[in-house]
């Protein structure tokens, strides 16, 4: 009887431990500007503030130079992806995107030009998009966004994105 009980108990602790590591493995990871590229784009990652990451259901991340380039990524990927995670425009800190709030607005400035910034709460965006302008997007519109006709209809870096003409759609 004492064995079947410690077996018992090694088996919950078992489940809980594989649990806790199963939770992890949904976490972003870092970004290192010396290392990591846009698994869009392919461009090498500087601007941490513009970055964002899709953890994937078997634990891989997917790691992105601008939100736009996450966006491209997820209109064939949104039923793979575990969590989704953005850069809050004020502190760097990852927020979860169904978490966060945006805005679209050409003073951001992200690499590939489509110019999002997310922030943690409502109230954050709404400050920002009154001081700067722009459009406000929630995570359900800002995942429906065509962001090649942001781009096309003068929204973003022209000249920055013109010169990487082609590469997103690799």
């Amino acid at each position: 009887m004492k064995v079947r009980n410690f077996s018992v108990i090694i088996l919950l602790l078992l489940g809980i431990l594989a649990g806790c590591s199963g939770k992890s493995a949904f976490e972003p990871v870092s970004i290192d500007t010396n290392v990591d590229s846009c698994d869009e784009c392919h461009m090498g990652i500087q601007n941490l503030k513009a970055s964002s990451e899709v953890i994937l259901k078997d634990g891989t991340p997917k790691k992105f130079d601008d939100i736009g380039c996450m966006i491209i990524f997820l209109r064939d990927h949104l039923e793979e992806a575990a969590n989704i995670f953005v850069h809050d425009y004020h502190t760097d800190e990852w927020v979860n995107l169904y978490e966060a709030y945006f805005v679209q607005n050409d003073t951001v400035s992200s690499p590939m030009g489509y110019n999002f910034a997310a922030f943690k709460s409502q109230e954050e965006a709404y400050n920002f998009k009154a001081e700067h302008g722009g459009e406000l997007y929630t995570p359900e519109k800002l995942l429906k966004v065509d962001v090649e006709a942001l781009k096309a209809a003068g929204h973003g870096d022209m000249e920055h994105t013109e010169q990487q003409d082609g590469h997103s759609k690799e």
